[in-house]
């Protein structure tokens, strides 16, 4: 995947997925998220995702500005490029998942990762047991 997005759009997986933290937290209504925040919502240190925001900012993705709440706090703000970069880098995402998952499908791999990747919803089929033994369907 990263592979993928950096020859497409130039971003790895950490910044693609910030900017989809970033634009999620925009459609609950908020528009904003606090660096914190987002450094919570991505699963990376504050001070990785402070040089992420740096490197997103240099790239014109995001706007950053101090909290009129609390002066210590960053806010951050998609910009309009950063908008396209998600129209046009959510489906090849969803492209690299699949290449990948097809890759597992050729090699035997397990049927309930297959299943969760695919976003299957099949409510017959049950979480494999502890033992490894086959699962059962209800």
């Amino acid at each position: 995947m990263e592979r993928h997005l950096h020859r497409h759009l130039g971003l790895g997986v950490s910044e693609f997925y910030a900017l989809r933290t970033l634009r999620e937290s925009a459609r609950a209504g908020t528009g904003l998220l606090y660096l914190n925040d987002l450094a919570n919502g991505i699963g990376l240190s504050q001070s990785a995702t402070s040089r992420l925001v740096t490197r997103l900012q240099d790239r014109g993705l995001i706007t950053t500005h101090t909290s009129p709440r609390d002066r210590r706090s960053v806010e951050i703000e998609l910009t309009a490029v950063a908008h396209d970069v998600l129209r046009l880098g959510t489906p090849l995402l969803h492209q690299a998942v699949e290449e990948a998952v097809r890759q597992l499908g050729a090699e035997d791999a397990d049927e309930f990762l297959l299943r969760y990747l695919k976003g299957s919803t099949d409510d017959t089929v049950t979480s494999p047991p502890a033992d490894g033994q086959a699962p059962t369907h209800g």
